[in-house]
């Protein structure tokens, strides 16, 4: 398997925009009137155009102290292990992203009414909301149902691929995941992470 890198880098991603949307003008960038920080807009009509986080949701699924894990079967992180994640979509609630993407990449269904919210992150150095449910399930043997995922195991914590993450910035959460699990304790974390500095607390 690959190794993982030190540091998880994102992507760039091309986000901007060439015209408006309201009146076809060409946008510029700068600072609109009454902003107080760099944004494209549109001078001939005033429309700002805002770019805003996207909210990321994941669901950890626990069967006494076993939690299951996924290993990437695309890129990026090809071959790395990650919880089920993905991204909401419009009209969706955050607990139906968590279940949609959950058997997406795994095929369990778990009822959303049976998820427990255990972590509310700020990403700011990706421009990104981390959202984290938990729920517990028997730990069943399960088959990849999509491309994207190659593995999908229940592991407990000396079996869990410390040296093999996809996303680095999550192992914090995962340790507090199996000292919850261990000590039978409830907790709801509120995080903020950035390359180098992980902050945890519990709320």
């Amino acid at each position: 398997m690959a190794a993982a890198s030190t540091h998880w880098r994102p992507t760039e991603r091309a986000l901007a925009v060439a015209y408006c949307f309201e009146c076809g003008e060409p946008l510029v960038t700068g600072v609109p009137p009454g902003e107080d920080r760099k944004r494209q807009y549109c001078p001939a009509c005033g429309y700002v155009h805002y770019l805003n986080p996207r909210i990321l949701v994941s669901c950890i699924v626990h069967d006494g102290e076993r939690v299951l894990w996924v290993r990437r079967g695309q890129d990026p992180q090809k071959n790395l292990w990650a919880m089920p994640a993905g991204f909401m979509e419009n009209d969706e609630t955050l607990q139906q992203a968590a279940v949609r993407e959950l058997e997406e990449e795994t095929g369990l269904r778990i009822p959303a009414t049976d998820l427990d919210l255990v972590v509310l992150s700020s990403l700011a150095f990706i421009n990104e909301v981390y959202v984290v449910f938990e729920a517990r399930h028997e730990a069943v043997e399960l088959q990849p149902v999509v491309p994207e995922t190659l593995e999908v195991r229940f592991l407990a914590e000396a079996e869990a691929p410390w040296d093999e993450l996809a996303y680095p910035y999550t192992e914090p959460y995962m340790r507090r995941c199996y000292q919850r699990l261990r000590s039978g304790e409830k907790e709801m974390l509120l995080g903020a992470f950035s390359h180098n500095i992980q902050q945890l607390k519990n709320v």
